[in-house]
């Protein structure tokens, strides 16, 4: 029973690595795509500039890698989880305004840093320690959402904003050309 449980959890882990290491490389794709102008403009995503979604996703990150540390030290139960959504938002408001300050480059080479951090201290955490029961939320039920899930959707906000502002700016110009 326990060779198939640790197995189950290996196999976890490969499939959850190779998400981690997906989500990031799909952020940087549509990342690409935006002039740096657009990623800096404020509020187009919601009250946030695309850059300062990059550093609630940085903060997202270094949380995580937080956890597995405490995880690693066999203090899983020093977790401070976000009980309610008032706490996440104070979270996030003290965190995206923390990050604001770094420039875009410096910002993305951190989110590289700590990712590359975040996959490497999940890689090392015993595979017991994913589904460890003396821990309020196991890693394989909490992990998805900093992990990828969150990211993903953010990253799907960020696209569909940036496809209705290029359809705008092609109106636009159309219009100021004369062609409608």
């Amino acid at each position: 029973m326990a060779t198939r449980q640790s197995t189950a959890l290996a196999k976890w882990r490969r499939a959850a690595v190779r998400r981690l290491v997906a989500s990031r490389r799909e952020t940087l794709a549509v990342l690409a795509r935006l002039p740096e102008a657009e990623i800096l403009k404020a509020r187009t995503q919601d009250r946030w500039s695309v850059k300062d979604v990059l550093g609630h996703l940085l903060a997202c990150d270094e949380e995580t890698v937080r956890r597995f540390a405490l995880i690693a030290r066999g203090r899983g139960d020093r977790i401070h989880w976000f009980e309610s959504m008032a706490y996440a938002d104070r979270f996030n408001a003290r965190t995206v305004a923390r990050l604001h300050r770094l420039g875009l480059r410096a910002l993305l080479r951190r989110m590289q840093r700590t990712r590359a951090d975040l996959v490497r201290r999940f890689q090392r955490l015993p595979a017991a320690s994913l589904r460890d029961p003396a821990h309020a939320y196991p890693v394989t039920e909490w992990l998805p959402a900093p992990g990828w899930s969150h990211e993903r959707d953010h990253v799907g906000e960020i696209r569909a904003w940036w496809t209705r502002q290029r359809t705008a700016n092609r109106r636009a110009r159309s219009t100021r050309d004369g062609r409608r």
